[in-house]
């Protein structure tokens, strides 16, 4: 599955941590290096799959762990309207 990031959201890395603010409800989230990095890689449209097998890569974690992790990450972006 294929997500889509929220538009108007002004979206910085700062120091290897990804900080978004939403403009619309004047949201302020920060997300640590992972989580960044997974962040990237649903706004680079990969598929749920893709991002799974390159976590699971390159912290050499089983599947199911990165799979776990996305899914959190996922959830937790949805919860905050910053992905759909």
């Amino acid at each position: 599955m294929r997500y889509k990031i929220k538009k108007g959201l002004i979206i910085e890395k700062v120091n290897k941590k990804t900080v978004i603010f939403d403009t619309n409800n004047s949201t302020l989230n920060s997300f640590n290096k992972t989580a960044s990095e997974i962040f990237e890689m649903l706004r680079k449209n990969l598929t749920e799959e893709e991002i799974i097998n390159k976590i699971a890569n390159k912290y050499s974690i089983k599947k199911e762990r990165a799979e776990k992790d996305l899914k959190n990450l996922i959830l937790d972006l949805k919860k905050k309207k910053i992905l759909f």
